[in-house]
């Protein structure tokens, strides 16, 4: 591998925990992408496990002083568990093309998050049906993907009025979301299967990352941030799907 690709890499991964920092979420949605243009995307998860589970603690020990009822998402944690452990068993056995073009297709949710929010608010009025669909739907997709972001985000938008809530609820489904990848990777993955360098390089990358972020949370230009993730995005998805497409379609890979 060409040392320019490893440094663009790391500086991506970099940037996805500065802005994971900054915002209280995104970094497993943002360093996927990044990791599975060079890696398969099981290989490119089980790099990602340990610096997110970095930067969903930094961001739940942000939020340390802030007291939310957990009793009213019980119902939504409870169902991004089962799908998030249904997701990851998934990824254990799933073509890593078809993986790759589900990431592209989650990506894309979150491009649309704006127009299907307008939709699927329609069921907020729905306590049982709304947190069951949207949060066995993300966890699915995030256990199968990392990208469980889009749908969840767009259940709590709908949902919770407080940032701080946000952040702390998201993060709760995030770190169930890698639990759940943990338990099922352990199962199917041993220790000799890790690549410890490139690992050891991306946790140190996002630590310095998050701090980065951390620093600029309360003078972010949120507007900015969201715009350059959206292009950013933008060009993942459509390599992905590139990269999906080919392998699926023109190498003779089969869907399982």
């Amino acid at each position: 591998m060409q040392i320019e690709i490893i440094i663009i890499g790391l500086l991506l991964v970099l940037s996805a925990a500065a802005i994971h920092g900054a915002l209280g979420v995104g970094f497993p949605m943002l360093a996927t992408p990044v990791l599975a243009l060079v890696y398969d995307l099981k290989v490119a998860i089980t790099f990602t496990i340990v610096p997110s589970f970095l930067a969903i603690l930094f961001s739940l020990y942000q939020c340390r002083n802030y007291s939310v009822d957990l009793k009213e998402h019980y119902l939504l944690i409870a169902v991004v568990s089962l799908g998030s452990l249904s997701g990851a068993w998934l990824l254990t056995w799933a073509n890593a093309s078809v993986l790759k073009l589900l990431l592209a297709g989650a990506i894309l949710l979150y491009l649309l998050s704006g127009f299907l929010r307008k939709y699927l608010c329609l069921l907020s009025s729905r306590p049982v049906a709304f947190p069951v669909l949207m949060g066995a739907s993300a966890g699915l997709i995030g256990g199968a993907t990392n990208a469980i972001a889009p749908l969840l985000m767009i259940y709590l938008l709908e949902r919770v009025r407080s940032t701080k809530e946000i952040i702390l609820v998201a993060n709760i489904c995030f770190l169930i979301g890698e639990l759940m990848q943990l338990a099922v990777f352990s199962l199917f993955f041993t220790f000799e299967d890790l690549q410890l360098v490139p690992l050891s390089m991306i946790t140190l990358v996002t630590y310095i990352g998050l701090l980065a972020g951390f620093k600029f949370q309360s003078t972010i230009d949120e507007y900015w941030y969201r715009s350059i993730i959206r292009y950013a995005l933008s060009i993942f998805m459509c390599i992905l799907t590139y990269q999906g497409v080919i392998s699926l379609f023109f190498s003779g890979a089969s869907v399982a």
